[in-house]
């Protein structure tokens, strides 16, 4: 009993029983019943996947074509450029300043407007806004403000451009520009912008009829100017009441004879430049300045500023003219 080792008993083959052989049809029918049932699932995704491939890269065939061919149309160009705002800058130099060109690509535009202001500033200060906006599919339009030109500043015979603002602009010209007023002896910024403040404040035909101003100071009138107009006339003005009498300018150039010289240091009256020897004078009442112009043939020097009355008698006959300023002088002429 201790000490011996089992044996297996060997199995004899024998012949199934028809209940035995017919469960072991039916587990071999369920196995290759489940054996397809994993098939097919694991064969599903990989289907899936395989159309999903098909689906993106037919996708991203179609934008490829639709992009190449969007580029290679004439959608994607800039077509026309139109352009607001600008007065003395032509349509063709506000485009080269922004670098707006036809035929640009669009692409920078479509998310929406671009604002070019501050670094054209810096290039071109007369350009005090600069700003694009796409307009439809590949259209744009260019709006800008320009800071207004007061005239050309003339410095160690160069001529440089002014703005209202007082800004000079750097690039200088040899030969002035014949559209704008010339400033000459204004070697003081305080001065020059002096100017500028009453220059502002004229009208428009005034500012456009200013051919020249010279800065002219004098012993008694430290703020003295001489105006050269385009219509030949001279006008001599102190800086403070530059603009407050120049505005009627238009009026008293209107009421002179021949061509001469309106003093408004003191008060406001001219006098032509001929006929030196006789004085003839005229007065014109304005009603709405209270300025009174004459006209006048004594002498083509322009009196100093004085607030006294000036006398002068004759054997023939004499005449009055009342000047308005700050306070009333009578001058009489003799002929």
């Amino acid at each position: 009993m201790f000490g011996k080792k089992k044996t297996k008993t060997p199995q004899v083959n024998r012949d199934l029983t028809p209940w035995e052989k017919a469960q072991q049809k039916q587990k071999a029918a369920e196995k290759i019943t489940e054996k397809k049932s994993k098939e097919k699932h694991s064969s599903s995704p990989k289907f899936l996947n395989s159309r999903k491939k098909r689906i993106y890269l037919f996708s991203g065939l179609l934008l490829i074509l639709i992009g190449a061919g969007y580029l290679s149309s004439p959608l994607s160009r800039v077509q026309t450029v139109k352009v607001a705002g600008n007065t003395h800058f032509s349509k063709e130099e506000i485009q080269k300043i922004g670098n707006v060109h036809h035929n640009d690509w669009i692409f920078p535009y479509l998310l929406g407007n671009r604002d070019k202001s501050e670094q054209v500033y810096k290039k071109n200060p007369e350009l005090m806004s600069y700003k694009i906006s796409r307009q439809g599919v590949n259209k744009l339009k260019i709006t800008v403000k320009e800071n207004m030109i007061a005239g050309v500043v003339l410095r160690n015979k160069k001529y440089y451009t002014i703005l209202d603002n007082g800004k000079v602009v750097k690039k200088s010209k040899t030969q002035p520009s014949g559209d704008y007023p010339i400033f000459k002896n204004f070697h003081t910024t305080k001065v020059l912008n002096a100017l500028l403040t009453q220059f502002k404040q004229l009208p428009a035909v005034v500012r456009n009829g200013i051919s020249e101003i010279d800065y002219v100071p004098s012993k008694n009138n430290p703020n003295r100017i001489h105006l050269y107009m385009n219509d030949g006339n001279e006008v001599y003005a102190i800086l403070s009441t530059f603009a407050a009498k120049m505005k009627y300018y238009p009026q008293m150039a209107a009421d002179m004879k021949q061509k001469g010289i309106i003093d408004l240091e003191v008060g406001a009256y001219s006098y032509p430049f001929k006929n030196k020897s006789s004085e003839l004078t005229s007065k014109t009442a304005s009603s709405s300045s209270g300025l009174v112009t004459s006209s006048s043939s004594s002498s083509s020097t322009v009196p100093s500023s004085s607030n006294s009355t000036a006398n002068s008698s004759s054997t023939n006959s004499s005449s009055s003219v009342s000047v308005s300023s700050s306070s009333t002088s009578t001058v009489q002429a003799t002929n």
